[in-house]
């Protein structure tokens, strides 16, 4: 648990102050910061406080003489801060911090024996990369910049594509209802064509909803990768342009409903994030856009099959409610950057206790319906008791915030419970299914 150093009042207006850098700050010394706070997060409860424990320690340097608070030219400086600020306690800060660095910029353990072995060593490195780039641009040929570029490319492509690695469940979802809908015996080649239309539909979305969030995410999420720095803001552009044109090109060579409901979906996703329109920023709007873009995924794989069987039904309503769920835990851990953005979500409207009463019906409601009409959906008697219990577990897991609602760590990892539960869901209508 986080320990104070003292009761000042400043300390606990601290995790809301976004994660910022020193100004012309290099993409390798940013690293460094990120290594620096991941050290400080053994005392620290959560992103906010390891940022505010850094510039703590940048003002301790300045307060023992530092003239520029910099840590790649002065770590003793640094360590001798952390040691003033933490006691006994800063031999763990000291190795925590001395381990990301080793993980992050691929060090020897012979030439980062300690904290400010580990600091030179990276500064060495940083030195000798930045003195390169302009010799390989001097001396290389305009195809080998091309192949660097394009590489860069590639990699921003793969940053992101695990970053928004939630694009999944939207997958995840389209997948079984096109089981369903096909009585478990899908058309293969049909079922991939249907993935990848969808797949870099919502990736595209998902990464142009993190293009227009990114003052946001300085503060809420300081580690995906544009607001640190990892990938730039025209690549993420470029990731946006070709994911949406490879989803249309997709769902066009499927068939013509599929190319309108990827559309519609796309001018969803658009409408949710974009400046001028920007449903995400008010309550109900964001709610409509998000259940709407959930249920058309699973409709789609119904369509295609061209059979919208209540089970298809089931699976979409399933997914529209379960979305809510992950989408208002969202918005519970992203109070301090939408209040500060003006943002105006369930939490920030009706306050973080109303919000987790009313997330933690939303699972009982899936179990009501699953019970009250399994057998209308031809689903074997299997199908309502695993639905019980997986909103009952839901529930509970949901309820155990009212104490810890502040605590946006824990609020995020019961949100990612919660997308594990919604794969459980979807896979609970297949076996609903199943003779037994």
């Amino acid at each position: 648990m986080f320990l104070p150093r003292s009761s000042d009042s400043s300390q606990e207006e601290a995790p809301n102050e976004p994660k910022s850098y020193p100004e012309n700050s290099t993409p390798g010394e940013m690293a460094l910061l990120d290594c620096v706070d991941t050290g400080l997060g053994i005392f620290a409860s959560d992103h906010h406080r390891e940022v505010y424990w850094r510039n703590e320690l940048l003002a301790k340097m300045e307060e023992n003489g530092s003239k520029e608070k910099n840590i790649l030219r002065e770590p003793e400086n640094f360590q001798k801060a952390i040691e003033d600020t933490f006691g006994l306690g800063a031999w763990a800060i000291e190795r925590a911090i001395t381990k990301d660095i080793r993980r992050q910029f691929d060090l020897e353990s012979s030439e980062s024996r300690d904290l400010v072995s580990a600091i030179k060593a990276v500064g060495s490195k940083i030195s000798t990369e930045q003195e390169e780039i302009p010799k390989a641009e001097a001396f290389s040929s305009s195809d080998e910049s091309r192949k660097r570029s394009s590489l860069d490319h590639v990699k921003a492509f793969g940053i992101l594509a695990r970053s928004e690695y939630r694009v999944t469940m939207f997958v995840w979802a389209l997948v079984i209802a096109y089981l369903l809908a096909t009585d478990l015996k899908p058309n293969r080649f049909q079922l991939v064509e249907l993935v990848v239309a969808w797949y870099f539909l919502c990736l595209g979305v998902y990464v142009f909803n993190a293009l227009t969030d990114v003052e946001e995410d300085r503060i809420d999420h300081p580690r995906r990768p544009m607001p640190s720095g990892r990938v730039s803001i025209s690549d993420g552009w470029l990731v946006f342009g070709i994911s949406n044109s490879i989803a249309f090109v997709a769902s066009f060579l499927i068939s013509p409903i599929c190319f309108i409901m990827i559309l519609g979906s796309f001018v969803l996703g658009v409408a949710y994030s974009h400046p001028s329109i920007r449903a995400k920023r008010r309550f109900p709007p964001k709610m409509i856009v998000s259940v709407l873009g959930a249920v058309s995924v699973s409709l789609c794989g119904g369509i295609v099959a061209g059979n919208l069987s209540a089970p298809v039904y089931f699976s979409a309503i399933f997914f529209g409610l379960f979305a809510m769920v992950t989408l208002l835990l969202g918005d519970l851990s992203d109070i301090p950057g939408d209040t500060a953005a003006g943002v105006r979500s369930l939490p920030v409207v009706i306050g973080a206790r109303n919000s987790i009463f009313v997330i933690s019906l939303i699972p009982l409601v899936i179990a009501f319906i699953g019970v009250a009409f399994f057998r209308m959906a031809n689903l074997n008697p299997l199908f309502p008791v695993l639905i019980v219990i997986i909103a009952a577990y839901s529930s509970i897991s949901i309820i155990s915030l009212l104490g810890k609602y502040d605590d946006y760590v824990f609020v995020r990892q019961v949100k990612s419970r919660m997308r594990i539960v919604h794969f459980i869901i979807q896979l609970s209508l297949v076996l609903g299914l199943l003779v037994l």
